[in-house]
Protein backbone atom coordinates (compact mmCIF):
# COMPACT_ATOMS: atom_id res chain seq x y z
CA UNK A 1 0.00 0.00 0.00
CA UNK A 2 1.09 3.52 -0.58
CA UNK A 3 0.59 6.56 1.80
CA UNK A 4 -0.73 10.22 0.62
CA UNK A 5 -2.62 12.86 1.02
CA UNK A 6 -5.54 15.58 -0.38
CA UNK A 7 -3.77 18.36 -1.55
CA UNK A 8 -4.35 21.89 -2.85
CA UNK A 9 -3.83 21.48 -7.09
CA UNK A 10 -0.15 23.41 -6.98
CA UNK A 11 2.64 22.32 -7.19
CA UNK A 12 4.11 23.22 -3.45
CA UNK A 13 1.45 20.41 -2.60
CA UNK A 14 4.56 18.11 -4.14
CA UNK A 15 7.03 19.36 -2.01
CA UNK A 16 4.82 19.30 0.87
CA UNK A 17 4.03 15.43 0.51
CA UNK A 18 7.85 14.97 0.20
CA UNK A 19 8.15 16.88 3.13
CA UNK A 20 5.81 14.80 4.98
CA UNK A 21 7.19 11.41 4.01
CA UNK A 22 4.38 10.63 1.97
CA UNK A 23 4.20 9.13 -1.68
CA UNK A 24 1.73 10.87 -3.45
CA UNK A 25 -1.06 13.55 -3.66
CA UNK A 26 -4.54 14.10 -4.64
CA UNK A 27 -6.20 16.51 -6.07
CA UNK A 28 -10.02 17.36 -6.21
CA UNK A 29 -11.98 19.41 -8.45
CA UNK A 30 -15.60 19.38 -7.46
CA UNK A 31 -18.85 20.73 -8.86
CA UNK A 32 -19.01 24.55 -7.14
CA UNK A 33 -22.45 23.88 -5.78
CA UNK A 34 -21.59 21.40 -3.33
CA UNK A 35 -18.34 23.54 -1.72
CA UNK A 36 -18.71 26.05 1.50
CA UNK A 37 -16.53 29.00 1.30
CA UNK A 38 -15.23 28.94 -2.08
CA UNK A 39 -12.53 31.59 -2.37
CA UNK A 40 -11.70 32.90 -6.00
CA UNK A 41 -15.11 32.37 -8.08
CA UNK A 42 -15.69 29.89 -10.39
CA UNK A 43 -13.80 29.88 -13.68
CA UNK A 44 -10.36 29.78 -14.05
CA UNK A 45 -9.92 28.16 -10.29
CA UNK A 46 -8.32 24.56 -10.19
CA UNK A 47 -10.54 23.65 -7.29
CA UNK A 48 -14.33 23.49 -8.93
CA UNK A 49 -12.84 24.67 -13.02
CA UNK A 50 -11.46 21.14 -14.37
CA UNK A 51 -10.02 23.02 -17.56
CA UNK A 52 -8.40 25.54 -15.30
CA UNK A 53 -6.87 22.26 -13.47
CA UNK A 54 -6.17 20.37 -17.04
CA UNK A 55 -4.20 23.58 -17.88
CA UNK A 56 -1.91 22.79 -14.85
CA UNK A 57 -0.51 19.52 -16.36
CA UNK A 58 3.09 21.29 -17.54
CA UNK A 59 3.18 22.32 -14.11
CA UNK A 60 2.62 19.03 -12.08
CA UNK A 61 4.70 17.29 -14.68
CA UNK A 62 7.45 19.20 -13.89
CA UNK A 63 6.81 18.88 -9.90
CA UNK A 64 6.89 14.94 -10.32
CA UNK A 65 10.03 14.84 -12.19
CA UNK A 66 11.64 17.15 -9.00
CA UNK A 67 9.97 15.90 -6.34
CA UNK A 68 9.30 12.30 -7.02
CA UNK A 69 5.95 12.62 -5.40
CA UNK A 70 2.73 11.33 -8.20
CA UNK A 71 -0.64 12.29 -8.37
CA UNK A 72 -2.57 8.94 -6.72
CA UNK A 73 -6.48 10.29 -7.99
CA UNK A 74 -8.48 13.12 -9.15
CA UNK A 75 -11.79 13.67 -8.09
CA UNK A 76 -15.30 15.47 -8.68
CA UNK A 77 -17.63 15.19 -5.85
CA UNK A 78 -21.28 16.48 -6.59
CA UNK A 79 -21.31 16.29 -10.01
CA UNK A 80 -24.54 17.28 -11.09
CA UNK A 81 -24.08 15.45 -14.11
CA UNK A 82 -27.62 14.69 -15.22
CA UNK A 83 -31.11 16.94 -16.31
CA UNK A 84 -34.66 16.29 -14.85
CA UNK A 85 -35.07 13.87 -18.11
CA UNK A 86 -32.37 12.08 -16.89
CA UNK A 87 -29.76 12.96 -19.70
CA UNK A 88 -26.40 13.57 -19.53
CA UNK A 89 -25.52 17.68 -18.94
CA UNK A 90 -22.49 18.15 -21.50
CA UNK A 91 -21.70 21.60 -19.55
CA UNK A 92 -20.64 19.07 -16.71
CA UNK A 93 -19.44 15.94 -18.48
CA UNK A 94 -17.39 18.05 -19.96
CA UNK A 95 -15.11 18.98 -16.65
CA UNK A 96 -15.30 15.27 -15.93
CA UNK A 97 -13.60 14.70 -19.44
CA UNK A 98 -11.09 17.08 -18.49
CA UNK A 99 -10.01 15.69 -15.38
CA UNK A 100 -9.86 11.99 -17.14
CA UNK A 101 -7.52 13.42 -19.95
CA UNK A 102 -5.65 14.19 -17.37
CA UNK A 103 -5.39 11.63 -15.93
CA UNK A 104 -4.66 10.30 -19.15
CA UNK A 105 -1.47 13.08 -19.61
CA UNK A 106 0.06 12.39 -16.11
CA UNK A 107 -0.91 8.29 -15.87
CA UNK A 108 -3.23 9.22 -13.01
CA UNK A 109 -3.97 6.03 -11.89
CA UNK A 110 -7.49 6.59 -10.44
CA UNK A 111 -10.36 8.82 -11.11
CA UNK A 112 -12.91 9.24 -8.34
CA UNK A 113 -16.60 9.71 -8.85
CA UNK A 114 -19.82 10.68 -7.26
CA UNK A 115 -23.61 11.71 -8.80
CA UNK A 116 -25.87 14.13 -6.97
CA UNK A 117 -29.50 12.96 -7.37
CA UNK A 118 -31.86 14.58 -9.10
CA UNK A 119 -35.27 15.83 -7.27
CA UNK A 120 -37.49 15.41 -10.35
CA UNK A 121 -36.64 11.90 -11.18
CA UNK A 122 -38.02 9.00 -8.88
CA UNK A 123 -35.63 6.30 -7.42
CA UNK A 124 -35.57 4.37 -10.26
CA UNK A 125 -35.43 7.49 -12.59
CA UNK A 126 -31.96 8.26 -10.76
CA UNK A 127 -30.81 4.65 -10.78
CA UNK A 128 -30.97 4.37 -14.52
CA UNK A 129 -29.88 7.90 -14.68
CA UNK A 130 -26.48 7.36 -12.63
CA UNK A 131 -25.70 3.65 -14.20
CA UNK A 132 -25.70 5.08 -17.96
CA UNK A 133 -23.32 7.93 -16.43
CA UNK A 134 -21.05 5.59 -15.07
CA UNK A 135 -20.77 3.36 -18.05
CA UNK A 136 -19.72 6.50 -19.95
CA UNK A 137 -17.42 7.25 -17.21
CA UNK A 138 -15.97 3.92 -17.16
CA UNK A 139 -15.60 3.04 -20.78
CA UNK A 140 -13.69 6.99 -21.07
CA UNK A 141 -11.57 6.04 -18.62
CA UNK A 142 -10.59 2.73 -19.83
CA UNK A 143 -8.69 4.51 -22.56
CA UNK A 144 -6.00 5.55 -20.81
CA UNK A 145 -5.87 2.53 -18.18
CA UNK A 146 -7.33 4.57 -15.46
CA UNK A 147 -9.34 2.50 -12.69
CA UNK A 148 -13.01 4.72 -11.62
CA UNK A 149 -14.23 4.13 -7.72
CA UNK A 150 -17.67 5.40 -6.66
CA UNK A 151 -16.63 7.78 -3.23
CA UNK A 152 -19.22 6.78 -0.26
CA UNK A 153 -19.15 10.33 0.48
CA UNK A 154 -23.03 12.12 0.87
CA UNK A 155 -21.03 15.67 -0.52
CA UNK A 156 -23.81 16.85 -2.68
CA UNK A 157 -26.48 14.76 -2.39
CA UNK A 158 -24.39 11.76 -3.84
CA UNK A 159 -26.30 8.38 -3.39
CA UNK A 160 -24.78 5.43 -4.50
CA UNK A 161 -22.43 5.08 -1.03
CA UNK A 162 -24.59 2.25 0.73
CA UNK A 163 -24.91 -1.70 0.25
CA UNK A 164 -28.46 -1.12 -0.95
CA UNK A 165 -27.01 1.08 -4.33
CA UNK A 166 -23.91 -0.28 -4.65
CA UNK A 167 -25.91 -3.78 -4.87
CA UNK A 168 -27.65 -2.44 -7.80
CA UNK A 169 -25.19 -0.37 -9.87
CA UNK A 170 -21.71 -2.08 -9.54
CA UNK A 171 -22.32 -5.02 -11.14
CA UNK A 172 -24.44 -2.99 -13.98
CA UNK A 173 -21.07 -1.27 -14.57
CA UNK A 174 -18.09 -3.40 -14.83
CA UNK A 175 -15.01 -2.36 -13.56
CA UNK A 176 -16.72 -0.01 -11.30
CA UNK A 177 -14.87 0.23 -7.85
CA UNK A 178 -15.49 1.85 -4.68
CA UNK A 179 -13.58 4.80 -2.97
CA UNK A 180 -13.67 3.88 0.64
CA UNK A 181 -13.83 6.08 3.61
CA UNK A 182 -14.98 4.37 6.84
CA UNK A 183 -15.34 8.05 8.75
CA UNK A 184 -18.52 8.50 6.10
CA UNK A 185 -20.36 4.91 7.57
CA UNK A 186 -21.10 6.91 10.54
CA UNK A 187 -23.79 9.14 8.81
CA UNK A 188 -26.15 5.73 8.38
CA UNK A 189 -24.56 3.48 10.57
CA UNK A 190 -25.46 4.65 13.91
CA UNK A 191 -22.95 5.57 16.91
CA UNK A 192 -20.38 2.84 15.94
CA UNK A 193 -20.65 3.39 12.19
CA UNK A 194 -20.92 0.52 9.77
CA UNK A 195 -17.75 0.66 8.40
CA UNK A 196 -16.37 -3.13 9.49
CA UNK A 197 -19.78 -4.72 8.08
CA UNK A 198 -19.17 -2.85 4.75
CA UNK A 199 -15.26 -3.01 5.03
CA UNK A 200 -15.26 -7.21 5.28
CA UNK A 201 -18.46 -7.49 3.02
CA UNK A 202 -17.09 -4.74 -0.19
CA UNK A 203 -13.40 -4.61 0.66
CA UNK A 204 -12.71 -6.92 -2.05
CA UNK A 205 -14.66 -4.10 -4.34
CA UNK A 206 -12.53 -1.19 -2.55
CA UNK A 207 -10.34 1.08 -5.31
CA UNK A 208 -9.01 3.83 -3.58
CA UNK A 209 -9.71 4.44 0.50
CA UNK A 210 -9.63 7.71 2.46
CA UNK A 211 -7.73 7.70 5.67
CA UNK A 212 -9.67 10.69 8.25
CA UNK A 213 -10.48 10.05 11.73
CA UNK A 214 -14.10 10.61 13.82
CA UNK A 215 -14.71 11.88 16.76
CA UNK A 216 -18.82 12.31 17.71
CA UNK A 217 -20.45 12.95 20.40
CA UNK A 218 -24.32 12.16 20.66
CA UNK A 219 -26.36 13.92 18.00
CA UNK A 220 -23.20 15.06 16.71
CA UNK A 221 -22.10 14.75 12.64
CA UNK A 222 -23.41 16.10 9.67
CA UNK A 223 -26.19 14.66 7.74
CA UNK A 224 -25.68 13.84 4.74
CA UNK A 225 -29.42 15.03 3.15
CA UNK A 226 -28.87 18.74 4.51
CA UNK A 227 -26.52 19.21 1.76
CA UNK A 228 -29.31 18.63 -0.46
CA UNK A 229 -31.87 21.12 1.03
CA UNK A 230 -28.96 23.61 0.93
CA UNK A 231 -28.85 23.83 -2.56
CA UNK A 232 -32.56 24.61 -2.74
CA UNK A 233 -31.77 28.12 -1.33
CA UNK A 234 -34.23 30.11 1.13
CA UNK A 235 -35.84 28.77 4.24
CA UNK A 236 -34.94 25.25 3.45
CA UNK A 237 -30.89 26.55 3.24
CA UNK A 238 -31.23 28.25 6.11
CA UNK A 239 -32.74 25.79 8.32
CA UNK A 240 -30.15 23.34 6.82
CA UNK A 241 -27.20 25.07 7.59
CA UNK A 242 -28.37 25.81 11.12
CA UNK A 243 -28.52 22.11 11.51
CA UNK A 244 -25.63 21.03 9.92
CA UNK A 245 -23.66 23.88 12.42
CA UNK A 246 -25.33 21.80 15.77
CA UNK A 247 -24.05 18.58 14.40
CA UNK A 248 -21.07 20.02 13.52
CA UNK A 249 -20.24 21.43 17.39
CA UNK A 250 -20.81 17.55 18.53
CA UNK A 251 -18.66 16.15 16.05
CA UNK A 252 -14.89 16.55 14.65
CA UNK A 253 -12.37 14.97 12.38
CA UNK A 254 -9.04 14.36 13.86
CA UNK A 255 -6.41 12.66 12.97
CA UNK A 256 -6.30 8.67 12.75
CA UNK A 257 -5.24 7.23 15.77
CA UNK A 258 -7.40 10.19 17.71
CA UNK A 259 -10.76 8.98 17.15
CA UNK A 260 -13.32 6.64 17.39
CA UNK A 261 -12.45 4.31 14.43
CA UNK A 262 -10.76 0.34 14.72
CA UNK A 263 -8.11 1.41 12.37
CA UNK A 264 -6.56 -1.88 13.21
CA UNK A 265 -9.96 -3.86 12.47
CA UNK A 266 -10.11 -1.52 9.32
CA UNK A 267 -6.71 -2.18 7.93
CA UNK A 268 -6.99 -5.75 8.33
CA UNK A 269 -10.27 -6.57 6.89
CA UNK A 270 -8.68 -4.55 3.97
CA UNK A 271 -5.81 -7.14 4.11
CA UNK A 272 -8.49 -10.09 4.21
CA UNK A 273 -10.07 -8.81 0.84
CA UNK A 274 -6.44 -8.53 -1.17
CA UNK A 275 -6.56 -4.78 -0.68
CA UNK A 276 -2.95 -3.01 -2.10
CA UNK A 277 -3.92 0.29 -3.01
CA UNK A 278 -3.41 3.46 -2.19
CA UNK A 279 -4.56 5.45 1.01
CA UNK A 280 -5.09 8.84 0.92
CA UNK A 281 -4.86 11.00 4.40
CA UNK A 282 -7.89 13.63 4.08
CA UNK A 283 -6.83 16.93 6.73
CA UNK A 284 -10.00 17.94 7.15
CA UNK A 285 -10.66 19.42 10.69
CA UNK A 286 -10.93 23.03 11.60
CA UNK A 287 -9.47 21.78 14.73
CA UNK A 288 -6.16 20.59 13.58
CA UNK A 289 -5.40 23.35 11.03
CA UNK A 290 -2.71 26.48 11.93
CA UNK A 291 -0.11 25.24 14.07
CA UNK A 292 -1.52 21.93 14.39
CA UNK A 293 -2.31 20.72 10.33
CA UNK A 294 1.44 19.21 9.46
CA UNK A 295 1.73 17.94 13.06
CA UNK A 296 -1.77 15.67 12.92
CA UNK A 297 -0.83 14.85 8.93
CA UNK A 298 2.83 13.50 10.77
CA UNK A 299 0.74 11.46 13.55
CA UNK A 300 -1.65 10.17 11.36
CA UNK A 301 0.92 9.15 8.73
CA UNK A 302 3.42 7.52 11.55
CA UNK A 303 0.08 6.18 12.72
CA UNK A 304 -1.11 3.98 9.30
CA UNK A 305 2.14 3.45 8.49
CA UNK A 306 2.51 1.17 11.15
CA UNK A 307 0.02 -1.24 9.44
CA UNK A 308 1.71 -1.28 5.98
CA UNK A 309 3.70 -4.59 5.75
Amino acid sequence: MKLGMISKPEAASFDHAKKLGLEFVEFDCNDPTSMFGLEGGVQGNPAVDAYALRALAPVFSEAIERTGITIGALGRWGSHVYDEHGKIKQEEFGHVTQLLDLCADLNIPVYCVSATSNPALSLYQNITAVIDYFKRVVDYASKAGTTVAVVNCSMGGNFVRRPEMWDIVLPEVPGLKIKYDPSHSFIHGGPDGAYKEETLAYGDRFGYVHIKGVLRGKGGGMNGGLFEFMQLGGKAAEIAREKMSEGMRLSDSPPAGFDMIDWPFFMAALYKNGYDGMLSLEPYSRTWSGDLADKGIKFSADYIRQFIL
